[in-house]
Parts: structure tokens; C-alpha cells; sequence
């Protein structure tokens, strides 16, 4: 994460469609969701991230924490879609599979999360803050890891359809 420029000028003023279009193209570049590689010039100062496990502070701790957890070369995060569902909303849908570093390393099955992703005016429409949702099944993430033989191939993200509203 050395080459993040944590110190970045915030681009504010724009629009939550802007910011959307935005996130996509950098999310597509570097899925900073799994590589912690985030573009600090779009997260407010008072950014807060939650998800069912964990909840953090500021846009730094948030990628050091993803950075840390995820075996970086091996851990995959994919863009299904993205868009502005709302006037301060922005929704993520992605793939997330891979290794992530927990003990001597453990698979995540392909799973799909879905990313809001909050505005603020009265912060220069800078995102505020990020929730993850979703579902993982125990046992079939206990099977994965014990019958790596069987696991099915995953399909390429181009056939996901987006479930968002266009």
C-alpha cells in the first residue's frame, strides 16, 4: 500500500452517479475490497466501514485491514455492477473467492456481496460510509476446503447478470 496517497485532495462536488462511475472504473482496476489499494480522495475523513463481522474506521484502516486479511495473489475480488440506487446511495454487487489468512490459510468459495456505499452533501459528496451483506454457508465452505477435488469451476463474472435496477 506503500504507493496509496493517503494525503490525497478529496474530489468532491460530484454527483452520486459521477461517484458511481467512479468507483466502477477504479474498483475494476484494483478491487480494493480484497488488495486494500482504495482511492483515498473519495472517502470522507469520517468514512466507517461495517460488515456482519467487523466494524472500522477511516478509509486507511479499512484497506490495511482488507490488505492484511486477504492472501494478496491469491484472494479475487470481481465487479459484477455498480450504480447509484439512490440520491446518497451507491450499490456494489461483487464476487469474492480466494484464500484469505486465517490459521494456515482457508478458501472462501465464490460467494457474491452486495457493497452499499453511503454519500454525503454536507461532505462534499464524499462516501461516508460502506456496509457489506452477505450469506455464506459453513458447511459448504467446510466442504470446499476438505474436497478441493470437486470444487466446480468458477464461471467467468461477464455471465453474472447485475441484479440492480438499471
Amino acid at each position: 500500500l506503500a504507493t496509496v496517497n493517503w494525503g490525497a485532495p478529496k474530489v468532491t462536488g460530484l454527483s452520486t452517479e459521477e461517484m458511481a462511475k467512479r468507483l466502477d472504473a477504479g474498483l475494476r482496476r484494483e478491487c480494493w475490497f480484497v488488495t486494500g489499494r482504495s482511492l483515498p480522495e473519495l472517502f470522507s475523513n469520517s468514512f466507517t466501514f461495517s460488515d456482519p463481522q467487523v466494524s472500522l474506521n477511516g478509509i486507511e484502516e479499512y484497506s490495511r485491514g482488507v490488505r492484511s486479511f486477504y492472501k494478496q495473489g491469491s484472494a479475487v475480488g470481481e465487479i459484477v455492477c455498480t450504480a447509484a440506487t439512490a440520491p446518497d446511495t451507491i450499490t456494489v454487487v461483487w464476487r469474492n473467492f480466494g484464500t484469505v489468512n486465517i490459521g494456515p490459510g482457508f478458501d472462501l468459495a465464490p460467494y457474491f456481496v452486495t457493497t452499499t456505499l453511503k454519500t454525503s452533501a454536507s461532505d462534499g459528496g464524499l462516501i461516508v460510509k460502506q456496509e457489506d451483506a452477505f450469506e455464506v454457508n459453513n458447511a459448504d465452505l467446510i466442504k470446499y476446503n476438505l474436497f478441493k477435488a470437486k470444487r466446480p469451476a468458477v464461471p467467468p463474472i461477464e455471465s453474472v447478470a447485475c441484479p440492480l435496477p438499471k
